[in-house]
């Protein structure tokens, strides 16, 4: 999972819970925090519509290609099995 650090719509207590179900589950999983990285980080008008609606969203480039990268990672790991 992929997640800003500073994503406001979830909290580290649902973190936690999420990673504990996971791995009572047996899940192998990864669970990736962006620090100081907002809510709907790899969307280029999240800071506008932030502002726009005030909510607390913004894009950032630094996180997007990084988790962009994740993500290619892991797709071309899982479906070549």
């Amino acid at each position: 999972m992929l997640s800003g650090g500073a994503d406001k719509f979830i909290t580290p207590e649902q973190i936690e819970a999420f990673k504990q179900e996971m791995k009572a589950v047996g899940a192998d999983f990864r669970f990736i925090s962006y620090p100081g990285v907002l809510h709907s980080f790899t969307n280029p008008e999240a800071t506008e519509l932030g502002k726009k609606f005030n909510m607390p969203i913004g894009y950032n480039a630094k996180a997007d290609k990084e988790s962009w990268s994740e993500m290619k990672g892991f797709l071309s790991t899982v479906l070549k099995k």
